[in-house]
């Protein structure tokens, strides 16, 4: 399995886009909108908008909603949720889905963890209870497929640096509030880290959905 760093991720997503006709992207759920500034370097005109933004990267992208999103969707070709479709009310992602790709020519990518694989997730998974949230984008997928054509089309290592597990600590544990965390989960989580904390990846599964 191919593993890339950050700056790698952005640009196998970019080329991944680019190979399936994409030139008009919409980011949703960007974040500080790194991957919308890559994109338009690229070639690639893009947009983005996420519930909250800290730190803008780009002047294109504007904090609003899934439910009611900030810019004309309807002028995108390629709609891009990496890591953020786990994050919209289950109930509303198949109705997202529908609203966004109407028409034959109109691609959704979905980026996500693949579920229970990868060092990194099974650290998380013992302190963060994140693995519903995942299920739910994957029961969407599959409710959908009598309308839309759902393909697998890359898998990849996504490659995450921490520098000691302080860090890891601080970026992952203490700044999310689902956490469970107390000494005894620390002793077990630690030494789990430590072992493959030099080769510390969260498995990624790239989907593209299209209109039958």
């Amino acid at each position: 399995m191919e593993k890339v760093k950050r700056i790698e991720e952005f640009a196998l997503l970019a080329n991944l886009m680019k190979n399936h006709g994409a030139e008009r992207v919409c980011d949703i759920g960007c974040g500080a909108g790194e991957m919308v500034e890559f994109l338009n370097k690229s070639g690639i005109e893009a947009f983005g908008f996420d519930i909250k933004i800290e730190s803008p990267k780009s002047d294109r992208i504007v904090i609003s909603s899934a439910k009611k999103p900030g810019m004309k969707l309807k002028y995108f070709d390629t709609f891009l949720f990496k890591q953020s479709m786990h994050h919209i009310d289950k109930d509303f992602q198949e109705k997202l889905i529908e609203s966004l790709a109407f028409e034959k020519g109109r691609k959704i990518f979905i980026v996500e963890a693949t579920i229970g694989e990868g060092n990194y997730d099974k650290i998380k998974s013992l302190v963060f209870p994140e693995r519903e949230m995942r299920l739910s984008v994957l029961e969407t997928l599959h409710k959908i497929r009598s309308k839309f054509s759902v393909r697998k089309i890359k898998t990849y290592g996504k490659v995450i640096e921490y520098g000691d597990f302080e860090e890891f600590y601080r970026e992952t544990i203490a700044s999310n509030p689902k956490t469970v965390w107390n000494k005894e989960i620390e002793k077990a989580v630690k030494p789990i880290f430590e072992k493959y904390k030099r080769d510390l990846y969260q498995q990624m599964d790239v989907y593209l959905v299209e209109k039958r």
